[in-house]
């Protein structure tokens, strides 16, 4: 029995990368200060350690001991609109929590190193069992954490440089539904064909894979005038090589009976097809427990802002943040190494650079309280035919509102809220073939998509 390349679209785990709200598959709240301002943290970083992540130079504007940790609880909510049924198919992607911890060391000198750990990539999409890209993904999820150590140091007077390594360890896991409509029992004939409805489900599918990679993050900060700061970063692509990872296939039942004059039992008499499907899952068959592989690069990332602190007790800060998606993520090569492997192929993607704009602002009250706000537009990376269950990726609007409070002598508490309002996008449930393929033969109904994100940090002096 060949499975045929559209009954592993499995294989798209090492695509899925979805995300609620950031660029593509990133994320970024990492910190909250930087959340409360819209992510405005490179040209006019925050006062915490964190700034190991928005702007590694920026480290020497710290002083003594710095501990910086908290998390962020990312709720998103949405739907596809089918547009064969106007039927409306819920998300059910659980509530995701990236945390983050950042530590800071800078003594009397011009230097100063810490440590940061925080996810840049993540989060999990998930359907209901009905939902008719299933096919695609009922559920995938990656988490990527980067560990940085850091260095900075001050080479002139208001101005800084620093870095480090990034090691990066990423998981993924994907869950889909297998349709038995495209599979051939025998060369150039597929169920389909023999009558089977398209979207008979056979079989779920579970992939699970993990890697670990290496890059780097630099930076630069500096004051041009006692008002005006500004900053840059660079933080390198990572390339992830997923190979070991692990595919498991469990049968679901038809309940389909195969009719007298069938092709597939001995005389053509009627019989079960779950029955005769279940050798595919014994030793021997295609659907045994086997090894897939595929490289995935985290693309690079360049943000750089300005800020004006000029007005009283105000900071206003525009930053602009860059992804590079577009030679990071066109292609994917999947191979299997077990009996599905006649299906290995590349899966298209085509993901352009995506892009934000960002503007924040922060007012000191009495008592050394800070409120912040701030807005953000993001310009999404995938193109009109790569938006599917696994990411229905679209343009996004942010809404932030967030404070600071001094607790005590030597602790800090940071708070904030962030609203992601779109529009919704056309997209698929379907698998591409090929480039000759528009998303207007493609796509086949409407995502929406919101979250509501909160953040919490607390910060220690010492």
């Amino acid at each position: 029995m060949n499975l045929g390349r559209a009954s592993l679209v499995l294989a798209l785990i090492f695509g899925l990368k979805a995300s609620a709200r950031a660029q593509a598959f990133g994320l970024n709240e990492i910190g909250t200060c930087a959340v409360g301002r819209a992510h405005t943290g490179t040209g006019s970083p925050c006062a915490d350690p964190s700034v190991i992540y928005w702007n590694p130079a920026a480290a020497t504007l710290l002083q003594k001991w710095t501990v910086y940790a908290g998390a962020a609880a990312i709720r998103v909510s949405g739907d596809y609109t089918a547009d064969s049924s106007a039927g409306v198919f819920p998300s059910v992607a659980p509530t995701a929590f990236p945390p983050h911890l950042f530590i800071n060391y800078k003594g009397a000198g011009k230097w100063a190193t810490g440590l940061g750990l925080y996810v840049p990539y993540g989060l999990t999409s998930q359907w209901q069992d009905n939902f008719p890209g299933r096919f695609l993904a009922l559920k995938s999820s990656l988490l990527t954490l980067y560990a940085q150590p850091n260095a900075a140091f001050e080479f002139s007077p208001g101005w800084s440089i620093g870095g480090g390594p990034v090691i990066g360890y990423s998981r993924v896991e994907l869950n889909q539904a297998l349709d038995l409509a495209p599979v051939s029992p025998s060369p150039g004939v597929t169920f389909g064909q023999l009558g089977i409805p398209q979207g008979t489900e056979f079989a779920r599918a579970t992939l699970k894979g993990s890697s670990t990679a290496f890059g780097f993050h630099l930076g630069l900060y500096g004051r041009l005038t006692p008002t005006i700061q500004l900053g840059a970063r660079y933080l390198s692509e990572v390339r992830f090589k997923y190979d070991g990872s692990n595919a498991r296939f469990e049968q679901r039942p038809t309940g389909i009976v195969l009719p007298e004059g069938n092709p597939f039992t001995p005389g053509g008499v009627s019989a079960p097809l779950d029955g005769i499907l279940a050798a595919q899952f014994a030793s021997g068959g295609a659907l045994v427990a086997q090894g897939v592989s595929t490289t995935i690069e985290h693309p690079a990332q360049i943000q750089a802002g300005v800020g004006f602190s000029g007005l009283p007790n105000t900071l206003v800060a525009v930053d602009y943040f860059w992804v590079g998606f577009r030679s990071a993520f066109r292609e994917l090569a999947v191979n299997f190494d077990g009996p599905a492997a006649a299906n290995n192929g590349v899966l298209i993607q085509d993901y352009d650079n995506a892009w934000a704009i960002r503007i924040g602002a922060e007012y000191s009250l009495s008592g050394r309280a800070t409120a912040r706000g701030g807005y953000s537009y993001v310009r999404a990376a995938a193109p009109p035919e790569t938006v599917t269950p696994l990411l229905p990726d679209m343009d996004r609007r942010h809404y932030t509102l967030g404070f600071g409070l001094p607790l005590l002598r030597r602790y800090w508490l940071d708070a904030a809220y962030l609203r992601v309002d779109t529009e919704g996008r056309r997209g698929r449930v379907v698998e591409r073939q090929s480039r000759a393929q528009r998303d207007s033969e493609l796509n086949g109904g409407f995502y929406s998509l919101k979250a509501n994100i909160f953040s919490l940090s607390v910060r220690a002096q010492f």
